[in-house]
């Protein structure tokens, strides 16, 4: 009797260790989940307060994002208060964890800008980690759209 005691304490053990593996891997997926959704939010509502602001006339604080042609620290500026400025737009990411932060680029020189925002920083304070791309052309009908979603953290 016993041994038929012994045998189905161990059994147990293993049972509730293999729920509790089971468990952490759930929450761990499941905290990724809600970093890849709080980045996506995050720049999309960066990408729609750009479409806003192009539409504001300039005396009201508005920006024109191709005539004439405006950095990427005063877009974020105009469109996030709290952005740093020291590395690229440095516009924190808010919800997605204490390093995430977005990057506004807006290279091309037309009226395309593009808002990257990561789970984490670079050393350089640039995104990194779980990347949300999302591309803003305000004149377009459908202004803001999510172009890459990059969980590796290898943006496309």
């Amino acid at each position: 009797m016993g041994q038929q005691q012994l045998l189905l304490l161990a059994l147990s053990a293993v049972i509730v260790g293999l729920s509790v593996v089971a468990g952490i891997e759930a929450f761990g997926e499941g905290q990724r989940q809600a970093t890849q959704d709080a980045l996506a939010q995050r720049s999309v509502s960066i990408g729609t307060d750009i479409v806003v602001a192009h539409k504001k006339p300039s005396q009201i604080g508005g920006i024109d994002v191709s005539h004439p042609y405006p950095s990427d620290e005063a877009i974020a500026s105009a469109v996030a208060p709290e952005s740093s400025g020291q590395f690229g737009s440095g516009i924190l990411a808010i919800g997605a964890g204490e390093t995430a932060t977005c990057d506004i680029d807006h290279s091309d020189g037309g009226t395309v800008v593009y808002v990257d925002c990561g789970s984490e920083q670079t050393g350089q304070g640039y995104p990194d980690g779980q990347i949300v791309k999302v591309k803003v052309e305000p004149g377009a009908e459908d202004p803001v759209k999510v172009v890459d979603t990059d969980a590796d953290g290898h943006s496309n």
